[in-house]
């Protein structure tokens, strides 16, 4: 099997002959030409690797042929090495400067080109396989993407859908992943009692890996909520069962809620995560004074003796609750600054009354404090009015 195709192009027949006699006995398949003209037509015929031409010829020079082969997309790979009897620097420069990839003065040595054909052939041998690694990468890269993108669709699936409303409840999102799919989760479970069951999650890391174990911890949580009980029971479910399905490096910071109509309370669960804003009031837009309702908990998955603690605050009709997780209060500007959950509760001062604008006048304060400095983690907000 022929190492290669290497066209020779030179107007002098006893120069084709001897380059051709030694190519063959080196195992090469040799097209020949007289000329420029010629050779494009052999090139029509067979498309060779190298082309070794004379710099002067009749017709159409090499020059000429050089600057066509590699004008056209076609045959710009293909490597060009001019013969020339203009020997010195400007003459190799010059020959560059056309496009070709090397020359070799004349007169030369049969061996010597031979030995210029071989090393270029391991040359094109490498860039041959850098190709097909480039077309591999990229056929790689292209299911990834088409991966990623269905997995986010299905992580986006995952949200509760919008406008979003449970008993005595009405609420929105805004959820801002850092590379299209994250670790953040957030539910709102309508419960057999009447009842609303509340969550919103961090999972540690980004990625394919952090979306999987959001979604576990959304199913866990449903399957905890449906069960009955109160958030204690929920987040002590949920860590026995992060614990059991998860590695040791992979936690999710929580927050577990349940609003009681009739008592007009909020129970809730603080594992780690931060901690939701309260404004009395607030679904009526207007200036208020928000309430961090605080907690202490450890992450879920990390031990599954942890102990966790409930707490409970009047929620009344009219009231917003504020979820969000860390990526909108912790972009560290150029200045080092960060919006934090003080500049947070500056922004939630005043609000417009409907979610979804309240909502958007978060993400866009935020987004104006950090400029330019983008979001680098997931983003999940979530804005919950008591409407009854």
């Amino acid at each position: 099997m022929a190492k290669g195709v290497v066209l020779v192009v030179d107007d002098e027949a006893p120069i084709r002959d001897i380059l051709t006699f030694y190519l063959k006995r080196a195992d090469y398949q040799v097209l020949t030409a007289g000329n420029g003209g010629e050779a494009l037509a052999e090139m029509d015929r067979l498309r060779p690797d190298l082309i070794i031409s004379d710099l002067r010829m009749p017709g159409m020079a090499g020059d000429e042929l050089c600057k066509r082969v590699k004008a056209d997309p076609a045959t710009q790979d293909i490597y060009f090495i001019i013969l020339s009897a203009m020997d010195g620097t400007a003459s190799r420069i010059g020959g560059l400067a056309l496009g070709a990839d090397d020359m070799i003065p004349k007169p030369f040595h049969a061996q010597e080109v031979l030995a210029k054909v071989e090393s270029t052939f391991r040359l094109i041998g490498m860039q041959k396989e850098i190709k097909r690694q480039n077309r591999e990468l990229t056929l790689f890269q292209g299911k990834v993407r088409e991966e990623m993108e269905l997995a986010a669709a299905l992580q986006m699936g995952l949200l509760p859908k919008l406008p979003g409303e449970a008993p005595g409840v009405r609420y929105t999102h805004r959820y801002l992943p850092a590379a299209g799919i994250g670790g953040d989760i957030y539910d709102v479970l309508p419960l057999p009692d009447g009842g609303t069951a509340l969550m919103i999650a961090d999972v540690s890391g980004h990625g394919v890996s952090a979306a999987l174990i959001s979604a576990m911890v959304k199913t866990s949580f449903e399957n905890q909520a449906r069960r009955g009980g109160d958030p204690l029971g929920w987040a002590l479910g949920m860590n026995a069962d992060l614990c059991r399905s998860t590695l040791a490096e992979q936690f999710a910071t929580v927050w577990i809620g349940r609003v009681d109509l009739p008592r007009n309370t909020l129970r809730y669960v603080t594992a780690g995560h931060c901690s939701p804003l309260r404004i009395v009031g607030g679904a009526g837009g207007g200036l208020h004074r928000s309430e961090v309702l605080r907690g202490r908990g450890f992450m879920l998955g990390l031990d599954a003796q942890l102990p966790f603690t409930e707490e409970g605050v009047e929620f009344l009709p009219g009231d917003r609750l504020v979820l969000y997780t860390d990526g909108l209060v912790e972009v560290e500007r150029e200045d080092r600054l960060m919006l934090e959950e003080a500049g947070l509760r500056r922004f939630c001062a005043e609000l417009p009354a409907e979610a979804d604008a309240a909502a958007d006048h978060l993400v866009a304060q935020a987004r104006a404090f950090n400029a330019p400095v983008p979001f680098g983690d997931d983003v999940t907000l979530v804005i919950l009015d008591r409407v009854n």
